[in-house]
């Protein structure tokens, strides 16, 4: 199996553990759902990408999962299986209990400057160019987007071509990529951390190898921490 139709699966795996997770929501701490996604890596026969990020309210954005109770408030979920060798990437944030029209506000600008970003992916196109064009579209929120748009995937989780402000690649067929624009920072003593990627085929067309679902999804918490 070559490297699209590998790393085209992993996605699938992803998606799958994703969809179980919101459809389900029976955890009471990040560190469950940690154990979650690895258990399900597991049933698949397939190895982890690299360790899952499962982060409630946090501003880092790599942290650890915690053994505290999760809160009303975003919560990023960020993993990737690893399918004949080759990995995959991909984020979702979720809101845990029922979102104002602030915190909309803010996911939906993640979620327009990431869909914008794809429209733009053509062969040739300085992948440098795209880093640009994400932070004007962040405008006011640029300075809480701390790291690059993305990043090249192979068989190590990040790989060439480089997606980012000092990146010389230009974007040709076969790429894998991702496309992952996130903020991170305070608002009324509450931290904040939103990120939505997908791991993206750069063809003629650009093919999305991720497909859950994109928009804000609520979900309840059954057990209060």
């Amino acid at each position: 199996m070559n490297k699209y139709k590998s790393i085209k699966r992993a996605c699938e795996i992803n998606d799958v553990i994703f969809n179980e997770i919101v459809n389900n929501f029976d955890f009471k701490t990040e560190k469950d759902i940690e154990r979650y996604i690895k258990k399900r890596f597991k049933d698949f026969k397939v190895k982890q990408g690299y360790s899952p990020i499962v982060a409630n309210n946090n501003v880092i954005i790599h942290p650890k999962p915690r053994n505290k109770g999760l809160k009303r408030g975003f919560l990023l979920l960020d993993f990737g299986s690893k399918y004949n060798d080759y990995c995959s990437d991909m984020t979702r944030t979720i809101f845990i209990g029922k979102a104002n029209n602030y915190e909309r506000k803010l996911y939906n600008l993640i979620l327009n400057c990431q869909k914008k970003c794809l429209k733009k992916i053509k062969l040739g196109i300085p992948y440098c160019d795209l880093e640009i064009y994400s932070r004007i579209l962040l405008k006011e929120y640029k300075p809480y987007f701390k790291h690059s748009l993305g990043h090249g995937v192979d068989k190590k989780v990040h790989a060439n071509p480089r997606v980012s402000l000092l990146s010389k690649d230009k974007a040709i067929k076969g790429d894998v990529i991702t496309i992952e624009p996130g903020i991170y920072f305070e608002h009324k003593g509450k931290q904040i951390g939103i990120r939505i990627e997908d791991t993206i085929y750069v063809g003629n067309k650009i093919e999305v190898l991720c497909n859950s679902s994109k928009r804000l999804i609520e979900v309840q918490l059954k057990h209060k921490g």
